[in-house]
């Protein structure tokens, strides 16, 4: 029983530590706004910002006071930014097969605290397009994606996101109702995908499946984006694809994990 409850401390803890990171990913802040945002009280933020710290993961600035990401974040945002990032990188078959047979955007998305943000794009060939780009941020109630990442966590935890959420419109399709939010989410869950018409951006639709974990939870949301003209006579057909492919993307990842 001992060593199983401080197993749970170990995960709790790493846990937390990875919420402040993702914090401080939206730029520097104070304390009282990192535990705010993190659900954490200021004594437990303030002894994890200290070890961080101490391994250059975080910089307080002298003045100020406020806390942001450290230069050892540095070689984690190079690896992002060039999309040379764990199961995306080994992936890219299967991405560019994927997009190759939709001719549109492929993305892959994570949450990064209450936000998504991009870490690998395949842009469509086509002459007219909508990307994305690497590294993007946006909230995580904002498209498909975001309705993905939202749907396949557990319980408690999306709740406890959608409690937090700021609802800004990023156009005038954008979902800011939590009530219509929690309707798609459960309908995400439901189909195994996400679909969002302009919710982003004007004109664009987005269809999304979740890569899965073990646990059934979304370890990545894999997308499709492209103008709604080409794609809302298609969508059946794409959902088909997306869904197969993010199946593919996570028996990859269990196998590598068992071998």
């Amino acid at each position: 029983m001992a060593e199983e409850h401080d197993a749970q401390a170990q995960v709790r803890a790493v846990l937390r530590t990875a919420d402040l990171l993702l914090a401080l990913g939206r730029g520097p802040m104070p304390l009282r706004e990192i535990s705010s945002d993190a659900n954490l009280s200021k004594p437990t933020t303030y002894r994890i910002l200290s070890s961080l710290n101490a391994s250059g993961m975080v910089m307080q600035d002298s003045k100020s006071g406020n806390y942001g990401l450290g230069p050892a974040c540095l070689s984690l945002m190079s690896s992002v930014l060039s999309g040379d990032v764990g199961f995306a990188l080994a992936s890219r078959p299967l991405l560019e097969e994927l997009r190759d047979l939709t001719g549109e955007t492929i993305t892959i998305h994570v949450r990064a605290g209450l936000s998504r943000i991009c870490v690998q794009e395949l842009p469509s060939p086509q002459a007219l397009r909508y990307t994305t780009g690497l590294g993007a941020t946006v909230g995580i109630h904002v498209g498909s994606a975001g309705k993905t990442l939202l749907a396949f966590m557990t319980d408690d935890e999306c709740e406890r996101i959608l409690k937090g959420l700021r609802l800004t419109t990023e156009t005038k399709n954008t979902i800011t109702d939590l009530d219509v939010l929690r309707t798609e989410l459960r309908a995400t869950r439901k189909h195994g995908f996400a679909l969002s018409h302009g919710e982003r951006v004007d004109g664009a639709i987005g269809v999304s499946a979740p890569v899965l974990d073990a646990n059934d939870r979304a370890l990545a949301a894999l997308s499709v984006l492209g103008p709604a003209d080409r794609l809302v006579g298609n969508l059946p057909e794409v959902q088909r694809l997306v869904i197969a492919t993010s199946q593919a993307i996570r028996e990859n990842i269990l196998e590598s994990m068992t071998s």
